[in-house]
This record gives C-alpha cells, structure tokens and sequence, in this order.
C-alpha cells in the first residue's frame, strides 16, 4: 500500500501528540512505548520508523507538551494589554483547570522531578522551551523579566504540584487562591 509523502510526518505527529498526553498524566516512567504506540493506533514495531530511540520520543513529546500548553496561553493573551499578560498567566497557570488536567497542562508541574533526573540533553531543551515564557512577565529590562519568571514560574509549577497531591477540592483551591493571590500582589 503506497502512502501520501506526508502521511509519515502525521504519523509521527500523532505519536508525539499521544505521547505528551500520556507522559503528563502517568509519567515519564509510566506509559512505555506499547502503550504509546497503541493509544496511536499502531503497533510496536513500527516505532523505529519515526524515532531512534525512546529519549528522542520523550524530549519530543515533552516539547509537545509545551507546545501545546503555551498555544492556549497565547490564544488567551491575545486581546490582553502587554503589561497585564502576566497576570493572566498567572490566573489561568493556576486555575483549577489546569490543576486538575495535568494531561493536558504544563510539563512542567506535571514532570519536573523526572524532568530533573533525565538526560541533559533532554533537560537543555525543557530549559529554552521554559524560557520562552520570560516574554509574558513583569519587568522593565530583560534581566528583571527573567529574575521574576524564575520566582513567579517556580512558585506557579510548585502550587500546582502540591495542590494536585490534595485530595479535598476546598484545599486544592486553597492552594492555587492563595499562590495566585500572593503573586498578583507581590509584583
């Protein structure tokens, strides 16, 4: 059966795509490339044909996930005045939404102890693709803008990590209320 010529790279796509979902809600150590592989459609074997090895997968995936994540921010920070987008990140990074769909949301808050243990290559590229989010802070030069994205990021991805370990939903709110509040009145 002959293929389209792009028929491969949505193929791969596709991969990547179900491989970020899964990797957020289950893990870095979680779903193996079976499980990747069939949620894809496809069988194991045809896993060599898209990717050399499963760290290319995961740092592919990751940087899906982030991709993904900041697609929706940015669709969100369109009609936002620049000086306020901060602050609207900061509102939808800690919403309830967010916390409560770590398949969906931010790499992150989702990973970032295993992030941390993974290969430096890996851990390289989820640095620039992190460091993309400087633009929507705070600040007046670039070096206040990336002082305050360490501070505000850091303290978003850690509220967001310990309100998902609550299991009470009034906590978990308590949570993101309370980091989300503090910030908005810190900067």
């Amino acid at each position: 059966m002959r293929y389209e010529p792009e028929h491969k790279t949505q193929t791969r796509d596709r991969i990547v795509r179900n491989a970020a979902r899964k990797l957020r809600a289950e893990g870095l150590s979680g779903p193996g490339v079976a499980s990747v592989m069939k949620a894809s459609g496809l069988t194991v074997g045809g896993f060599y044909k898209h990717f050399r090895s499963k760290d290319e997968l995961l740092a592919d995936a990751i940087a899906q996930g982030f991709s993904d994540s900041s697609e929706r921010i940015r669709s969100s920070l369109q009609n936002v005045p620049d000086q306020d987008r901060w602050k609207e990140l900061v509102r939808l990074y800690l919403s309830i939404e967010h916390c409560n769909r770590p398949d969906t949301g931010c790499p992150v808050a989702a990973l970032a102890t295993e992030i941390a243990r993974a290969k430096p290559s890996i851990r390289k590229r989820v640095a620039g693709l992190m460091k993309a989010w400087v633009q929507f802070m705070p600040g007046v030069t670039p070096k206040e803008r990336e002082r305050n994205f360490f501070v505000i990021f850091s303290a978003m991805a850690g509220a967001v990590s310990i309100a998902r370990i609550l299991a009470d939903p009034a906590e978990r709110q308590k949570v993101l209320d309370s980091m989300r509040n503090h910030l908005l009145h810190s900067f």
